[in-house]
């Protein structure tokens, strides 16, 4: 049908959440990336008051490049260790 220009009846439940909302939920994540997805979908539900599942957190992480894993934790490596591994690595 051409030059109709009112909106047309879709199928499927609307998203819950808008496009700004997903950015500002990777802009969470990009800021700490340590926290969890429960803690996220809380912060959500007390700033704009919807209720959002964590794995609909999870969902907007996965197709914003984020995923399920958890960064390895480093040792403390003091300043004298540093300069001794830069000498070393230095000479080989």
């Amino acid at each position: 049908m051409r030059g109709n220009v009112l909106n047309k009846s879709r199928c499927g439940r609307p998203h819950k959440l808008s496009d700004r909302d997903a950015r500002a939920i990777v802009r969470k994540v990009k800021k700490n990336p340590k926290i969890s997805a429960p803690k996220l979908a809380d912060q959500i539900a007390t700033a704009s008051g919807k209720k959002v599942h964590p794995e609909t957190v999870r969902r907007i992480l996965r197709s914003g490049g984020y995923n399920g894993r958890v960064s390895s934790k480093k040792p403390f490596i003091s300043s004298g260790n540093q300069q001794k591994r830069r000498f070393c690595f230095s000479t080989r």
